[in-house]
């Protein structure tokens, strides 16, 4: 998980919002529309996630299965069920594992990638995620969504990282400082905040002694 910067609202939003609220509140349970996957809608989180679950920050492919993310619920939050500030994009295993999760004690609230300071909270060893000592929020976030306990998760990050610890020997290890320059962009390119598992690679890198921006 990286923190994420909010875009602006899509026309679609600013258009539709109270009248698709109201049309979701007044709607029977057994038959609620479901106006957030509008497709102006899902385009625009996926720009602002660059196509990565705003948890767990694995890819999200176009032919793949996606949720948009109510970060309130929608069953607790029938209001906010077009806000744009909380609505975000998740892969089908964090959508699963989160469902409707809401408390209102703020020390086990999930943390939110558009406003905590997530470093404050989680830090990163190797392919894991692991809550800072202090942060109850941290370790109830990495508890729900099972960060640590999905294999397959846990598989694709250790092959991000051996992918990253090649580029990293061989920029380490070259002395010709041109080369050790091109080598650099290869590893910054590497970690940079649109790729897969980011948060990881980039606590890596830094571990590593490279300079990471």
């Amino acid at each position: 998980m990286i923190e994420i910067v909010k875009g602006g609202a899509p026309k679609w939003i600013m258009s539709n919002q109270d009248r698709k609220t109201a049309e979701y509140i007044a709607a029977p349970a057994a038959s609620k529309p479901s106006p957030w996957r509008a497709d102006e809608v899902v385009v625009a989180l996926k720009v602002e996630c660059s196509k990565k679950c705003m948890y767990c920050e694995s890819f999200i492919d176009d032919t793949s299965y996606s949720a948009v993310e109510h970060i309130r619920p929608k069953k607790i939050f029938e209001n906010l069920v077009l806000e744009w500030t909380n609505l975000g994009l998740t892969c089908s295993r964090c959508n699963t594992n989160k469902g409707s999760y809401w408390s209102e004690n703020l020390s086990l609230q999930l943390l939110n990638p558009y406003r905590d300071a997530i470093e404050q909270h989680l830090a990163f060893r190797g392919p894991l995620t692991v809550a800072t000592l202090d942060s109850s929020r941290g370790e109830n976030t990495v508890r729900k969504l099972r960060l640590n306990s999905r294999e397959d998760l846990l598989i694709s990050r250790m092959r991000r990282i051996e992918e990253l610890h090649s580029k990293l020997r061989i920029w380490h290890s070259e002395l010709n400082p041109e080369l050790k320059e091109l080598y650099a962009e290869d590893v910054s390119s590497a970690v940079a905040r649109e790729r897969e598992y980011s948060g990881v690679l980039r606590a890596y890198a830094l571990e590593a002694g490279f300079p990471v921006g």
